[in-house]
C-alpha cells in the first residue's frame, strides 16, 4: 500500500477537502455552475417549440381560410409559401423539442422568422412584427449554442 507523503494516510482514499465557505460563496457556486445554462437552453428549447408547434397547427387548421390571403413574399406562390411555413413551424418545432437536429431545425426556422419580420408584409410598423423577430432572435441563440447537454444531438452524434 502506497502512502501520502504529505499526510501519511493511504492514497485514494482521502478526498480533499474545501476550505470553509460562507453561504454567499456556496450560493454563489450553486447559481453558477454549467448545468444551468444547459437546463436553461433545454427550458427555451422545449418552451420555443412548443410554442411554434401549436402556431404550425393553428395554421393546419385554418389552411382553406388562409389558402386564398397568405403572403407570397419569395414569389413562389401563395399555397406553396404556407405549406413551406407550415412544415417549417410543426416538423422543425417537433425536432426542437425533442432534441435532434436542432441547429438545422432552428436555422430554417430563423430563416422563416426573418421572411415574417422583413418580407411577408412590407410597410407595417415593427410592433406588427415584434413577434416574428423575438422568435428569430431565440432561433438565432440556438443555433449558435445547439442542443446542449439535454438532447437527442449529443447522445446520436457525440456532441460534447
Amino acid at each position: 500500500m502506497f502512502l501520502n507523503s504529505a499526510v501519511g494516510r493511504p492514497a485514494g482514499r482521502y478526498i480533499k477537502t474545501v476550505p470553509y465557505m460562507n453561504a454567499k460563496t456556496r450560493i454563489y457556486k450553486f447559481l453558477s455552475t454549467e448545468r444551468w445554462t444547459d437546463s436553461a437552453v433545454f427550458f427555451m428549447r422545449i418552451f420555443v417549440g412548443i410554442m411554434m408547434l401549436v402556431h404550425g397547427i393553428g395554421k393546419i387548421n385554418n389552411y382553406e381560410m388562409l389558402f386564398a390571403t397568405f403572403p407570397d413574399p419569395l414569389g413562389i406562390g401563395s399555397a406553396a409559401s404556407l405549406v413551406l411555413i407550415i412544415g417549417a413551424e410543426t416538423v422543425c418545432s417537433l425536432l426542437l423539442i425533442v432534441g435532434l437536429f436542432v441547429r438545422p431545425a432552428a436555422l430554417v426556422l430563423a430563416m422563416g422568422m426573418f421572411v415574417a419580420s422583413f418580407l411577408a408584409v412590407p410597410g407595417e410598423p415593427f410592433a406588427a412584427h415584434e413577434l416574428s423577430f423575438v422568435y428569430m432572435g431565440i432561433y438565432i441563440m440556438l443555433v449558435i449554442g445547439g442542443g446542449m447537454r439535454y438532447s437527442l444531438d449529443r447522445v446520436f452524434f457525440r456532441i460534447q
